[in-house]
């Protein structure tokens, strides 16, 4: 029996198939683009270097640092700054002196700087030639970016710019961790190289490796794998904990733990770098800790400056760091092995330390390079020196919106706000620089809102041009997280403190004449656009798009039929940036607009319009918005395929605020009714829809309610259900919102034996929207005047009035309430004794629902068709009719994927459905090819032609 002896670096194990890909990719005459995934530790790097350490190609390597506020390109640019020895000896057009902002110290020797841009788009496409020249003029081929997660958006843009442009000679082989993928965007052919742990006996030959060959035991080999999941960093450091306990024995020729049973594997790779460092002597500690201070390659000079200590026993401490394997040598300089081992270690520096380093590594860094604002605001700010944390912060905010990129400056911004002790008048200026459009998460709302409602409590002496910026502010922010009475409550009240910034005081206005959010009567809201009008500067081209697109969604909203004319001033596109995320976000509210009047292709073009715009500004928010209108849209519409997993998805997303989740809520409650699936979350909705304040879903939410009482019989529960919604709409004086749930309510009156109550509502509805103008509205009078007709016994008239209502809905087009006014129609004539039509009718009533996926209603229909003798075969619900034998193409994508290798939650988060859904699909498309296990699909798939 033996002791463990010196631990060894572990052998290169395991990926034998990965980096033969990777030889065979490079080794082609074209560019290629190569994605190598996988979690943290997977080894990811290690496939790199091992691959590369033969390849004689010139690379560039970019490695993105895990900063909390991740600034714009400063990868990239270190690393070009790192492989230019002289920028002088480079041929460069005068298109690279864009680059001088980015590359200050060669200033005096790039071309001059062109004429600015006021397009930050423009200006950005313009840096990235720029980059693109100067990578190709260094003699660069191939591009190797490490740790793509950590990379700011504009890095990710570059990525994509340099995949893409038409004469591209450059190859890029880019590490990535797979939660992260979504950020990237890669060409079509990319080859993915996906990284899973290490099995049994190569976790046994990677253990083995580090512990000078001889062979680890078969059940020691299987606890490891257990307890790591094969990553090999954690294997790595888990052997190296175990050497440091001298828990490490040789017994029967193999290595084992001493205490198999008794000790268990470090559930995390921090106890074992901490471990580590505590075996380290007091100077090394210092270096070690300074080093994860720094979160880059320090220099020991760097490292004596922080720690003060005297430069021998710095030197001896990197020696030791270095010697257990916590440092490694990088240039000139040292730094982490892998960014776990920093984060480990710097967890456990205590409070104190770490600021009073942090402060010192900030003076060195702007002593040395002040243009580093990125890194001097996260230096100064862990140091709890507010004033320089403020002036850094903005600087790096402000450097963001320069080269286009919102999402970094936003969160710099957002700090400042919340966490940077502003006075009133300072938070009032930094919160007016926030672009909602690129804001995720609620939680950001909530401490914001509570940072501005705590600075206007203590603003009592300030003058109130403060207290109106801070309460415009303030609204701003409840706005856009969904409570809107309180928004236009601090709206009214910020009014009268605005009247020196017409600008501000007329954007005020415009929210104020916005329908949703109080209960206010159209005429109030109505005032409040006018009062706007006076105020607009319409020769101001951004202020005047601004006011044409906000006045029109006003006056739409509010179901002027003026908005619909004033519409065509809108413009369809503009160069102004500011214009352009203006008008992009306007179409997605004049979307909703045009849905609301039931103008269903208007919708679909304006959509497509906002994403146009969009594109490329990186919004996530935007783009969440776009999709959750496209998904109502298409709910509508009837293009139902998909159209669950979608909405799942979207209501599932903690990002996007609640009150715009619960839209897409909504359509899954919609499609659950129609599957006659149970409407679990209905009560979730309805808290949703009533949380702060009526809008349009109120009255749709509590249609959807009612008609559970109402099939089942009981009318005067579904007519009680409707009470408050309807009185929202009388009290607002906007029928517009009225389209969903005043047909339920006509229908359960009249099922309650209501006649009359019924007729009124009836002729209340079609004297209060706009005529001509509100188709779904117009079809929806339609519908209420069949149902009471058909109250009324009337049934050649209630049979006409349904086919009619069909028509309209059919028109919009709406193909359901179509199908279900038909459905009535028949039934009228079926009434009648007109059988055979009515019969025939309802044969494609049940074959176009059964098509839509509306089993509910079908097998309503199918019971009638039964009864009458009429054969129709119920469809295998299990899947979409039509496709018989053959593969659907969603089953397709599945199958094309799970032949890839992957598992049916990276399926799910690829085609962005619940794992489920791709469960149930996969089960399919195995039934329709014969085959019993996932494990068959590959060699099939190809037999079959499917790949």
């Amino acid at each position: 029996m033996g002791s463990a002896g010196d631990i060894l670096a572990p052998r290169f194990v395991g990926r034998d198939r990965e980096a033969a890909t990777l030889r065979e990719a490079l080794a082609r005459s074209e560019p290629v683009v190569l994605l190598i995934e996988g979690e943290a530790g997977i080894g990811k790097t290690r496939l790199v270097q091992e691959v590369l350490r033969s390849d004689p190609r010139t690379r560039l390597l970019v490695s993105c640092p895990p900063y909390s506020q991740p600034f714009t390109l400063a990868a990239v640019v270190d690393a070009l700054r790192a492989a230019v020895d002289d920028v002088r000896r480079l041929s460069l057009s005068p298109l690279t002196g864009a680059l001088r902002p980015v590359f200050p110290e060669w200033t005096g020797h790039l071309p001059p700087s062109p004429e600015p841009l006021d397009d930050s788009a423009a200006a950005r496409h313009r840096l990235f030639r720029a980059l693109a020249e100067l990578i190709d003029a260094v003699g660069v081929s191939l591009l190797v970016v490490e740790d793509a997660q950590w990379a700011d958006p504009a890095t990710i843009d570059l990525l994509l710019y340099l995949q893409t442009r038409p004469v591209a000679k450059l190859s890029l082989l880019i590490t990535c961790r797979t939660p992260d993928l979504a950020r990237l965007r890669l060409v079509p052919g990319t080859i993915r190289i996906r990284l899973d742990g290490l099995t049994v006996g190569e976790t046994a030959t990677l253990v083995s490796s580090m512990l000078a060959e001889p062979p680890v035991s078969e059940a020691f080999a299987g606890f490891l794998r257990a307890g790591t999941d094969g990553v090999p960093l954690a294997l790595e450091e888990t052997v190296r904990l175990m050497h440091a306990r001298a828990d490490l024995t040789r017994r029967d020729g193999a290595w084992v733990r001493r205490h198999l049973d008794q000790i268990m594997v470090p559930a995390r790779i921090r106890d074992g770098v901490l471990e580590r460092l505590a075996h380290l002597d007091g100077p090394a500690r210092a270096v070690v800790r300074a080093a994860a201070v720094v979160g880059e390659p320090v220099t020991v000079d760097g490292l004596v400056a922080i720690t003060g200590l005297a430069r021998e026993l710095a030197y001896d401490g990197v020696t030791s760091a270095l010697g257990v394997q916590l440092l490694e040598e990088r240039g000139a300089g040292v730094a982490f092995r892998h960014a776990l081992v920093r984060q480990a270690v710097y967890g456990e520096i205590p409070a104190h330390e770490r600021r009073v380093a942090h402060r010192t590594a900030g003076e060195l860094l702007e002593a040395s390079d002040p243009d580093r604002f990125a890194q001097l605001a996260e230096h100064f700010r862990a140091a709890r020196d507010l004033p320089r944390w403020r002036r850094y912060a903005e600087q790096a905010a402000d450097a963001a919106l320069a080269a286009g990129d919102e999402t970094t400056a936003v969160g710099y911004l957002f700090d400042l706000a919340v966490g940077a002790g502003l006075n009133g008048a300072e938070l009032a200026r930094i919160s007016a620089k926030i672009t909602y459009s690129a804001v995720v998460g609620e939680d950001r709302y909530e401490a914001l809102i509570g940072c501005l409602r705590r600075a206007l409590d203590a603003c009592g002496s300030e003058p109130s041009e403060v207290r109106g910026a801070l309460r415009f502010q303030l609204a701003r922010a409840l706005g856009n997280s969904g409570d809107f009475a309180q928004s236009r409550r601090e709206l009214e009240l910020a009014v009268p403190d605005l009247a020196h910034d017409r600008t501000t005081s007329m954007r005020a206005m415009l929210m104020l004449g916005l329908p949703h959010g109080m209960r206010w009567p159209v005429a109030r809201h109505l005032g409040w656009l006018r009062r706007a009008r006076s105020l607009a500067d319409l020769d101001d081209p951004a202020e005047g798009t601004r006011f044409l697109v906000d006045h029109t969604v006003g006056l739409l909203g509010l179901g002027e039929p003026s908005g619909w004319r004033q519409l065509r001033l809108v413009p369809d596109a503009v160069t102004d940036p500011r214009q352009r995320d203006d008008l992009a976000r306007g179409n997605i509210n004049l979307s909703d607009a045009a849905m609301l009047w039931g103008r269903h292709r208007v919708a679909r073009r304006m959509l497509d319009r906002a994403a146009a715009l969009a594109e490329g500004r990186g919004y996530v928010r935007i783009m969440d918005l776009i999709r959750l209108n496209r998904l109502r849209l298409d709910w509508h519409i009837g293009a139902w395929d998909g159209l669950a997993d979608r909405a799942a998805e979207l209501a599932g997303n903690q990002d996007i605020p609640a009150n715009t989740r619960v839209e897409a809520l909504l359509v899954a409650l919609w499609l659950d009714h129609a599957a006659g699936r149970e409407l679990t979350r209905l009560d979730e909705a309805v808290r949703g829809v009533w949380q702060f304040a009526p809008t349009s879903l109120t009255a749709e939410v509590a249609a959807l309610s009612a008609l559970a009482p109402l099939t089942a019989g009981s009318p005067d529960e579904a007519v009680r259900i409707t009470d408050p919604a309807l009185e929202v709409i009388r009290t607002k004086q906007l029928w517009l919102w009225a389209t969903e749930l005043v047909p339920v309510r006509v229908a359960a009156l009249v099922a309650a034996g209501r006649h009359d109550e019924a007729s009124e509502l009836t002729a209340a509805f079609a004297r209060g929207i706009p005529a001509r103008h509100a188709r779904s509205s117009e079809a929806a009078v339609a519908t209420c005047a069949a149902f009471v007709a058909e109250g009324n016994g009337d049934l050649e008239r209630a049979g006409t009035a349904f086919l009619d209502a069909a028509r309209a809905w059919n028109r919009l087009p709406r193909p359901y309430a179509g199908l279900l006014m038909r459905e009535r129609a028949a039934r009228c004539a079926l009434a009648a004794g007109r059988t055979e039509a009515a019969l025939a009718q309802l044969a494609d009533v049940f074959d176009r629902l059964a098509a839509m996926d509306a089993r509910f209603d079908a097998t309503r229909v199918l019971h009638v068709l039964t009864e009458y003798g009429v054969k129709r075969s119920r469809p295998w619900w299990g899947g979409r009719k039509g496709y018989g034998d053959q593969l659907s193409p969603r089953e397709l994508e599945v199958v094309r994927l799970v032949a890839e290798g992957r598992s049916n939650r990276e399926v799910a988060e690829a085609l962005f459905r619940s794992p489920h859904t791709v469960s149930s699909q996969l089960s399919s498309a195995l039934r329709k090819l014969g085959l019993s296990s996932r494990h068959e699909i590959p060699a099939a798939a190809r037999e079959a032609g499917l790949l």
